[in-house]
């Protein structure tokens, strides 16, 4: 019996070297949108702009239109962008308790071999609602703004590695 016990130990814990010394982890982030020329088509709504905001900090450069130079930019088109509110739960006296936030994005990638990536992203978040803590709350929902836009830009992201996997 203490064999046995020696034995499992020794597999796992063989396991668990072999795993950690070719140093294998999950992937938490992409390069695919990092440091890359793009062209990103969309009107000038709060949300694009906050869009080309985050993409600009991945050091990518930015450019609004489609000229016949930058056949090797990829394209992001940008068809539907919202950001919704909407009364989720309410309380004693017909008052909102909860807000619901959701978010959406419909897009067009196309990679510099003119494959076509459509999809559309959407997230669904819940605030508290207080009407003495107004202001905090509007300045939350800026950061789930921030967070939703970040969230899109990670699923373009997987899309593209994706796409990147099978050729």
């Amino acid at each position: 019996m203490r064999a046995l016990k020696t034995i499992n130990f020794s597999c796992l814990f063989i396991t668990v070297i072999l795993l950690s010394s070719c140093s294998y982890s999950l992937r938490d982030n992409s390069i695919e949108l990092f440091n890359k020329d793009l062209i990103v088509l969309s009107d000038n709504s709060d949300l694009n702009l906050e869009l080309i905001e985050q993409l600009k900090t991945k050091n990518n450069k930015i450019y609004r239109t489609e000229d016949i130079g930058r056949k090797k930019s990829l394209k992001i088109k940008v068809k539907d962008h919202a950001f919704n509110r909407y009364s989720a739960a309410i309380g004693a006296g017909a008052r909102t308790t909860q807000v619901r936030l959701e978010y959406r994005i419909t897009y067009e990638i196309i990679d510099t071999n003119l494959i076509s990536i459509k999809n559309t992203f959407k997230s669904i978040n819940y605030l508290s609602f207080n009407q003495s803590d107004l202001l905090a709350m509007q300045r939350e929902e800026q950061i789930l703004m921030r967070n939703f836009v970040n969230d899109a830009i990670k699923n373009m992201e997987f899309r593209l590695a994706l796409i990147a996997n099978e050729n």
